[in-house]
């Protein structure tokens, strides 16, 4: 009985934490928030995506850059090929009978392609609005994905502080059933010493071993939970399932007192990273269209090739040469494609503008229906409050009439039914006000990611 007492007693304790005016800069919870957003198996994706848009990003940069290509061939030409040299080998061959000398070689070979080509070639963009636009495009693009890391980061903690949460509910249920096995055991024997002694009927032991079978029942069904409440936990965490799981103080949950709900709308209206993900996507679209649009502008670059040609490799300035190149393009009709591409990038931004406002109004409303949540949660411990207190009185006056022989044991089995009832109702509708603090969390975006592992609000 004292372990049942002492246990409700410690209950009551709790309620001292809803007239906190604030919550420790860190706490335990936030300590498992923190683990997980450095050990999470699904946030390392997250970080890798980041870290290949960021690569992305360096790609479209280095298209502003000039490029050097080495270019070597080398072909063996057989059969019927393009020989200039049967072109000049004859007029060579008159001019040396008019000079009555040989002056001309007649046995020039100058078969086409030449056997032999290597060069360098450098290349650099002068003018490409495909370069400008592309580079516009990588980095919305980035930067959506480092906004969609930090919804995930931000799922991801408040399914953290949800799953210890439940935990740590499932936990607490099962201390109360242990504080009451004790009692209704000795109940059981008090049961049978009655019957022995004949002043009680044999289904007086009947009842009471009933009750105590059914508790443990529901105590082994609750120790189950817990097991299986602590493997999500550690999963999410990326830790051995089996790895302990430490009980944190309901002080230093670190739940404040409930913040108005206009506060949190505007949290949720500037903090929500959907929000921000949406505005990055709308970037990017407006940045194809950019693209679209420069496919009706030229485009000029220029080039310049160095290398070595001939029917041999020889370097020597007999051989070299060198080429500058100047080439402007410039689409002037393919079909239309281009305004069609252009026509897709606009409807794309309309249906993302429409997007962004029924986002908003969906954030309006989760911050709104997890607030009101949160707020009858809160008044709900107060009525658990009353009703435990009331209980437990009751309890203790039926336990005292019982020991003094005017009350029966089914009047002490009833009361303690109703005693470990408003204890078990207590803990539920407390950890379900914090699991609505949790949820009023998310909704507004009232956490600080920033407090957690690097990667948080990059980009």
């Amino acid at each position: 009985m004292a372990r049942a007492v002492a246990f409700v007693a410690g209950l009551a304790v709790a309620p001292a934490l809803l007239a906190q005016d604030g919550a420790p800069k860190s706490t335990p919870l936030d300590a498992l928030v923190e683990t997980g957003l450095r050990q999470n198996l699904s946030r390392r994706q997250q970080l890798l995506a980041v870290e290949q848009a960021d690569a992305a990003v360096r790609e479209a940069r280095g298209l502003y850059l000039p490029s050097a290509t080495l270019n070597a061939r080398y072909t063996e030409l057989a059969g019927n090929t393009v020989d200039l040299g049967t072109l000049i080998n004859p007029a060579f061959g008159a001019l040396n009978q008019l000079l009555q000398r040989p002056a001309f070689p007649t046995n020039i070979d100058m078969r086409l392609p030449l056997r032999q080509e290597t060069t360098v070639r450098l290349a650099q963009p002068i003018f490409q609005p495909s370069i400008i636009a592309a580079n516009r495009v990588q980095s919305a693009l980035a930067d959506a994905q480092g906004a969609q890391r930090d919804v995930q980061a931000r799922q991801l903690t408040a399914d953290i502080k949800s799953g210890y949460l439940t935990f740590a509910k499932v936990q607490q249920v099962v201390a109360l059933y242990d504080s009451t096995l004790p009692l209704l055991d000795e109940q059981v024997r008090v049961s049978e010493r009655l019957v022995q002694a004949g002043k009680a009927t044999p289904d007086m032991i009947l009842r009471a071993r009933a009750e105590r079978s059914d508790v443990q029942q529901r105590r082994d069904e609750s120790v189950q939970l817990a097991e299986a409440s602590r493997e999500v936990l550690n999963l999410l965490l990326n830790r051995p399932l089996d790895t302990e799981v430490a009980i944190i103080p309901d002080s230093a949950l670190g739940f404040d007192s409930l913040p108005a709900l206009d506060v949190l709308r505007r949290e949720a209206a500037s903090g929500r990273e959907e929000l921000r993900q949406v505005a990055h996507a709308r970037r990017a679209v407006s940045a194809q269209e950019r693209l679209a649009q420069g496919s009706f502008l030229p485009s000029l670059s220029v080039a310049v090739d160095y290398g070595v040609q001939g029917k041999d490799y020889r370097l020597d300035r007999s051989r070299d040469f060198a080429a500058l190149t100047v080439a402007v393009s410039w689409n002037l009709f393919n079909g239309g494609q281009d305004a069609a591409r252009i026509q897709q990038a606009s409807l794309d931004g309309r249906r993302l503008e429409l997007q962004r406002q029924e986002l908003e109004q969906r954030i309006a409303l989760d911050v709104t229906t997890a607030w009101q949540g949160a707020a009858v949660a809160r008044s709900a411990i107060r009525t658990a409050d009353d009703r435990l207190q009331s209980a437990k009185r009751t309890f203790e006056l039926v336990r005292r009439k019982q020991e003094e022989g005017a009350a029966s044991q089914l009047e002490f089995l009833d009361a303690r039914t109703a005693f470990t009832s408003a204890a078990l109702n207590r803990v539920i509708t407390r950890y379900d006000y914090y699991l609505r603090r949790v949820a009023l969390e998310r909704a507004a975006a009232s956490y600080n990611l920033a407090r957690g592992a690097g990667g948080v609000g990059r980009r």
